[in-house]
């Protein structure tokens, strides 16, 4: 749960898969933790404010006893019947081991795995509210897993989720057929580590797959469910995203909206916030320690009542834009800055939160969608209009993962490649978590050579003793045209012998900088000719240690 740091683990022309869904708002959850205490009047606050979905544990120490014995008599181990009574449900988060199998270590042995799955059952028995089960939490890494699984590689760790997977579908069903077996739990999303998974037959035993993409920018989590549904048995399996939060209260509301639309053109079933209630770790949460709403709530009130379980289609008028149409009566819409103006009087802007904006002219961020309400079809053109857009290519937003299977089918404005001397080499989309010290998220980089890296934020040059290795964004004007250039980066490893960026027309520099913090590239009305190409080029010293770096490439009409 929450964010590990991983730096690493970090289009338009997106998802084959999510295109053959049927698109819809995520239903509404929320990650609470009454398993493991209960705040005063909590429950209560958060039942009559609405909240009806909410993913908790029932711990296994606290139901079995030393007899075998299950048993539901504390408030920690008999809150579902109070959620029950209320018309809501709970999706049951089952992880931890028990004391008296393998010493309450993550269970492998034939006997604990056995009483897992024996655990689960018997709180879906007991309590009809009990809806999902959804098996593991963030098992792909080390904090939710303990004793002598921790320290074994990926392929142990996928094999011991599996079997524990296997037993929770097979006695659950065994007592209720239809409860749902929510498979995954994993941080991030990790390609790699999920082909294991599968390879071992875990598709066969779950009816949905769950994930936490903390690391991924929200921009970006389209791209990279679209390479997971790449995956053999994905294609069409229910995707839940059932931990999703916010460490800023300023920003939480507009993460949450711009999260919601991506979830919702990914074909994401379910979105549970987290957290109902603070938990000491930052995250912004529904309900503040004094029973107080917060900004987040109010956005998720505006989801639940205008967007939740309601179609959706994709209204991005360019890569550089993003925009969700719900019930055809709500458009949330973000991106590089254009104006937005509203022609039609009874169409409302809000913001995320739901407050209304004043005037009827806009102009769009990056990081704080506009949102536009009707009580009938919204059209562009008709009921509001967009500024012109002046950006031509951008490095983050038409980042995209190739499809080996459908080649030339990218719509990145750049070519994306390793140069080694003088020969070339087309950036892979590479598989995240494959291997220890991989980025958890899908990459980019060549099988033959792992060392480099990139993703839509950050690039890691090569280490090179020899001959110049460069990782290289190239575009090639498609007509006559004039640029402002602008290249940003920013060192973030300590203690490194720095990197070098060269930018290059038609093979003559016309920039260079080798250093260890910031450097920016700006040059305006650049002309090309068609056929022309623009190089910037990332390489490292002598050593790529710590030459981890941000960076973002954009080229704009001048003007």
């Amino acid at each position: 749960m929450r964010g590990f740091g991983l730096l690493l683990a970090l289009c338009t022309g997106l998802s084959g898969g999510a295109q053959a869904l049927d698109l819809r708002g995520p239903a509404l959850a929320v990650a609470s933790s009454f398993g493991q205490s209960m705040p005063p009047d909590l429950l209560d606050r958060a039942l009559s404010l609405g909240v009806r979905d909410f993913r908790d544990e029932l711990f296994w120490f606290r139901t079995e006893g030393d007899d075998g014995r299950f048993r539901f008599d504390t408030p920690l181990s008999n809150y579902p019947d109070r959620i029950g009574a209320a018309g809501g449900t709970v999706s049951l988060l089952v992880n931890n081991g028990h004391q008296n199998y393998e010493d309450g270590a993550t269970p492998l042995g034939t006997r604990a795995v056995r009483g897992f799955g024996r655990h689960a059952a018997a709180v879906v028995q007991r309590f009809p509210e009990v809806t999902s089960v959804e098996v593991g939490n963030e098992f792909n890494s080390d904090g939710f897993v303990s004793g002598p699984l921790r320290d074994r590689d990926l392929d142990a760790r996928a094999a011991a989720y599996t079997a524990l997977l296997q037993s929770v579908h097979e006695q659950v069903r065994a007592v209720r057929p239809e409860v749902r077996i929510i498979g995954g739990g994993v941080h991030s999303v990790p390609t790699g580590y999920l082909r294991r998974m599968l390879e071992l037959g875990a598709a066969d035993y779950m009816d949905s797959i769950a994930l936490h993409p903390y690391d991924t920018p929200v921009d970006q989590l389209r791209r990279e469910i679209d390479v997971m549904r790449r995956l053999p048995g994905l294609a069409e399996m229910p995707v839940e995203i059932t931990e999703f939060g916010s460490e800023s209260t300023a920003e939480a509301a507009n993460t949450f909206l711009r999260g919601y639309c991506q979830m919702a053109l990914s074909g994401v079933s379910r979105l549970a916030w987290y957290a109902l209630n603070e938990r000491g770790d930052g995250f912004v949460p529904l309900i503040g320690a004094d029973l107080q709403t917060t900004p987040a709530f109010d956005s998720w009130t505006l989801v639940r009542d205008r967007m939740e379980g309601r179609a959706v289609i994709d209204a991005s008028p360019d890569p550089v834009t993003y925009g969700c149409l719900f019930d055809e009566r709500v458009l949330v819409i973000w991106g590089e800055p254009r104006e937005l103006t509203v022609l039609a009087p009874d169409v409302r802007a809000v913001d995320a939160t739901g407050a209304p904006l004043d005037g009827d002219q806009f102009t769009l961020q990056t990081d704080a969608p506009v949102i536009l309400l009707s009580d009938r079809p919204i059209k562009a053109g008709r009921d509001y209009r967009l500024g012109p857009q002046g950006v031509i290519a951008d490095s983050f937003h038409q980042f995209t993962f190739p499809d080996p299977d459908r080649p030339g089918t990218s719509s990145d404005p750049f070519r994306r490649f390793l140069r080694y001397g003088t020969k070339e080499f087309d950036l892979q989309t590479m598989p995240g978590q494959d291997k220890p010290g991989r980025p958890w998220t899908p990459w980019l980089g060549l099988p033959e050579d792992e060392s480099a890296r990139l993703l839509a934020n950050v690039i890691l040059p090569v280490s090179s003793s020899g001959q110049p290795v460069e990782i290289v964004h190239a575009f090639t004007a498609p007509e006559p045209m004039r640029l402002d250039v602008k290249a940003n980066f920013e060192v973030l490893g300590d203690g490194g012998d720095g990197i070098t960026v060269t930018v290059r027309r038609n093979g003559t520099a016309i920039g260079r900088w080798t250093g260890r913090d910031r450097y920016a590239f700006e040059r305006a009305d650049l002309a090309l000719n068609t056929g022309d190409t623009l190089e910037i080029a990332v390489s490292a010293g002598g050593s790529a240690d710590g030459d981890l770096t941000a960076y973002r490439i954009t080229l704009r009409r001048p003007g």
